[in-house]
């Protein structure tokens, strides 16, 4: 199953479990009713930014949110540092550089660069692959902590 549809059943599953409305979660979440039922439609995949406010109100792993686990273990997060802050953290204790990152992924130099000084954040489909790459969750590599 692609990763669209995965979101789009989970984002449904989620919001049967929590028996909300779009409009309750546009209100909760200041994600417009249309992008959720684009979300539901299989039309788009979320921003970053948007996948981890939906996740933080279901209290959800991005992992789950996208369908790459069926572990479903509710939790409060932390707030996720920048982008740039938890990559350049992971590269480091990675001891891996961009140049290793761009070739290996095949992700164009310019824009891991641009990942690394917070210019740009990644796409979902990118955040996977990166994930992969380095063998950790999508929370660990955004830097999303629960909170003890």
């Amino acid at each position: 199953m692609d990763i669209l549809s995965s979101f789009s059943e989970t984002l449904a599953d989620l919001i049967s479990m929590q028996n909300i409305n779009t409009v309750k979660l546009e209100v909760q979440t200041h994600i417009d009713c249309t992008s959720y039922s684009k979300y539901l439609n299989k039309k788009v995949i979320p921003t970053l930014p948007n996948a981890i406010t939906i996740a933080d109100l279901f209290g959800c792993s991005l992992d789950y949110l996208f369908g790459l686990t069926n572990e479903y273990q509710k939790k409060n997060y932390l707030p996720c540092p920048p982008f740039s802050q938890s990559f350049q953290e992971i590269l480091k204790s990675h001891k891996c550089t961009r140049y290793r990152i761009s070739k290996d992924l095949g992700i164009h130099n310019n824009t891991v660069t641009d990942w690394f000084y917070g210019r740009r954040i990644p796409t979902i489909d990118n955040l996977i692959i990166t994930a992969n790459y380095f063998g950790c969750s999508l929370d660990e590599l955004v830097g999303r902590k629960p909170i003890e």
